[in-house]
């Protein structure tokens, strides 16, 4: 079965009834990746992202912006691009993969090597637990000490911690030449 929620509660009543029934619940961005960890191999639920797909606020005096993760890597690059700032990670697939995935897999690129992956550029995310409950992993600050770092843990985890409703990325000026 796949389901399409639409918002961050219709994901969290999702889990809280597959955890409470045991099944098991596969998440899934834009099917781009190709280590397949979007395979549902144990059957149940497949649970799409792709209608959280908002860029809901670009926030340029604090460098930083809060999207959805459904919303494509390069549709996100240029959005900043156009009030002058700069999201780095750039896969092969920045055409047709959505930032979730590129959490899910802490997804590079070719400018990885000079500016990071995408676990470089994440400050705070808003996060379904298997039990549905919905947290917030950190604040929307570099520096943070309030206990163990979850946004970490969860970047790179490909799903199987929880699913990722929200983003608040770090950005960087727009750079004046691109190497």
């Amino acid at each position: 079965m796949v389901l399409r929620p639409g918002n961050a509660e219709q994901i969290a009543e999702i889990m809280r009834l597959c955890h409470e029934h045991r099944i098991p619940v596969t998440p899934r961005g834009a099917g781009t990746g190709l280590s397949g960890g979007a395979l549902p191999v144990h059957h149940g639920v497949v649970l799409s992202t792709e209608r959280l797909n908002r860029i809901l606020d670009i926030d340029e005096r604090n460098l930083q912006a809060t999207v959805e993760p459904g919303v494509i890597n390069e549709a996100f690059q240029n959005a900043v691009k156009e009030v002058g700032l700069f999201y780095p990670p750039d896969p092969a697939s920045k055409g047709s993969c959505t930032l979730g995935g590129n959490l899910a897999h802490s997804s590079g690129g070719p400018k990885a090597v000079k500016y990071g992956t995408t676990r470089d550029y994440v400050l705070n995310l808003q996060v379904v637990l298997p039990t549905g409950e919905l947290i917030w992993t950190a604040a929307n600050t570099l520096k943070n000490s309030t206990g163990y770092n979850l946004t970490q843990l969860l970047v790179g985890s490909e799903g199987t911690l929880g699913i990722i409703t929200k983003v608040v990325f770090r950005l960087l000026p727009y750079p004046s030449r691109i190497s």
